[in-house]
């Protein structure tokens, strides 16, 4: 039996793309929200606009808060994101390791 309990917002990772996000093709996961997405390097199925392309949670090793503080950065391939775009990932209901991809565009200033 389902408990209810169960915040909504936990079903979706959303968030704003950052320049750095856009330049490297991938859209960063935050450390808590690493449970979202299956296990890093466990492929899932990652549906855009009807596509589905296999994608998984990856990471690289960073110093940004100093060199006795090393850590990793996790994140997900994804092409053709710009900065200030809005992404939400949403896992599907059904299950099976799909989710999906909803890109919101920032409309670009000239």
């Amino acid at each position: 039996m389902a408990d209810g309990t169960r915040m909504p917002q936990k079903d979706v990772y959303s968030k704003k793309i950052t320049s750095e996000e856009e330049q490297k093709n991938f859209v960063l996961v935050l450390k808590d929200r690493l449970s979202f997405f299956p296990e890093e390097g466990e492929t899932f199925k990652l549906i855009h606009n009807g596509q589905p392309r296999k994608a998984k949670i990856q990471s690289y090793p960073c110093s940004c808060r100093g060199p006795d503080q090393p850590h990793s950065h996790y994140f997900v391939k994804s092409k053709g994101l710009r900065s200030g775009d809005r992404i939400t990932i949403q896992r599907d209901v059904k299950g099976g390791g799909r989710y999906f991809l909803q890109v919101q565009h920032h409309p670009r200033r000239t």
